[in-house]
């Protein structure tokens, strides 16, 4: 699922395996005036982000079906993915915290409230 309106490098990338989640995130991203690529797995992710493929944010689950987002994010990042990240989970451990700090990715936790993630987007892309 992705949407393609030109939006001049306002391109998230979202990756939930929660088919819903990833629907409203992509509903609301466009509305507020973003180009969205969804996926719904790591392999997927990393097919659609190839080398040196910039995004205005990276949104990724923690939880996905078989991977974790802090590792996806360290795959992507490895492989010359560029651009801020978010990783969206419910309760996380210190130790993703901290792992989450160390890539420069802030967390934030589940149940999204659109506002407060869509403020930490347009955070990231003004230190960007």
């Amino acid at each position: 699922m992705s949407s393609t309106k030109d939006k001049s490098g306002r391109t998230l990338l979202i990756v939930d395996d929660d088919q819903e989640v990833l629907r409203a995130l992509a509903f609301v991203a466009d509305t507020r005036g973003f180009e969205v690529a969804c996926c719904r797995t790591a392999g997927e992710a990393v097919a659609l982000a190839g080398p040196g493929r910039r995004f205005a944010c990276l949104i990724i689950d923690q939880m996905l079906s078989g991977d974790r987002g802090i590792d996806l994010l360290a795959t992507l990042r490895n492989r010359g993915i560029e651009g801020p990240a978010i990783l969206i989970t419910t309760s996380p451990s210190d130790t993703l915290r901290r792992r989450a700090a160390a890539a420069g990715a802030p967390i934030v936790e589940k149940p999204l409230l659109d506002e407060m993630l869509f403020t930490q987007i347009d955070r990231l892309m003004r230190a960007d």
